[in-house]
């Protein structure tokens, strides 16, 4: 999927909200994170930066969110740019506020991985009008990939809910049928069957992926998927958890 590089400004006063906030979103696939302590930082940032997305905390100190948010959107020259506040704690007044001033989404500290990429799903447009749908993390690792019953060990780039990029400097036709063979982190294996839907080739420099194959998944399980859900969500939180000093990030199935 040839997908834009996104740049997403995070403004925050908590140093470690910025440093694993950032973290999780380069593994989920956002190419470029920038930060900024405060509102008046944040406002200098954006006179020269225009990011894809700003991720604003509404309690800061120094120029809090609603102030900040309230300048953004009162600018011409940064007003379209989709803000997505972030509250210490789950308030109906101040979300009622924000909304009113505009803003394009709402999330509670500890943030919740799918409910963070769902809210950045809304947010952004990539080439042809398209939308991300899936959970998906960058990845480096190997799977099994079998056709017309043969099995070679390839590795993932890249992998979503939805399919995966394999690396392979000789890929299949867009359209070939393959059993997918995943080892997971509890050494167990999930077997996915998918179809590669486009291919990219030595001479296609601009995202700099190397040669490979795009893969969807076809007929997944309910059980499968949340088989895969739940190891995705374990390769975005990695160190996180146990690393956090407050709460920052939570899953579903680590809280």
């Amino acid at each position: 999927m040839s997908e834009r590089t996104i740049t997403i400004l995070i403004v925050d006063d908590s140093e470690t909200f910025l440093i694993y906030t950032s973290k999780l979103l380069h593994r989920m696939g956002y190419g470029k994170i920038t930060s900024a302590k405060n509102g008046i930082e944040a406002l200098e940032l954006l006179s020269t930066l225009r990011p894809d997305i700003v991720m604003l905390n509404i309690n800061m100190p120094q120029m809090d969110g609603i102030t900040t948010l309230g300048h953004i959107k009162s600018d011409e020259r940064i007003s379209n740019i989709p803000v997505i506040m972030i509250a210490d704690f789950s308030d109906g007044n101040i979300y009622d506020d924000c909304k009113r001033l505009g803003c394009s989404g709402y999330l509670t500290k500890p943030i919740k991985i799918t409910e963070l990429n769902d809210t950045l799903n809304n947010c952004i447009t990539y080439l042809e009008g398209k939308k991300r749908k899936h959970l998906r993390t960058s990845l480096e690792d190997t799977v099994v990939v079998t056709h017309k019953g043969i099995s070679e060990e390839l590795h993932v780039l890249c992998l979503s809910e939805g399919g995966m990029y394999i690396s392979k400097r000789n890929p299949f036709n867009v359209g070939t049928e393959v059993e997918l063979t995943l080892t997971l982190n509890d050494g167990k294996t999930l077997n996915l069957k998918g179809t590669v839907i486009y291919l990219r080739g030595l001479s296609e420099e601009t995202f700099k992926i190397l040669p490979g194959m795009a893969i969807k998944f076809k007929d997944v399980t309910r059980n499968d998927s949340v088989i895969l859900r739940t190891y995705i969500e374990e390769l975005l939180i990695e160190e996180i958890i146990e690393e956090q000093i407050e709460p920052i990030i939570k899953t579903e199935h680590y809280e």
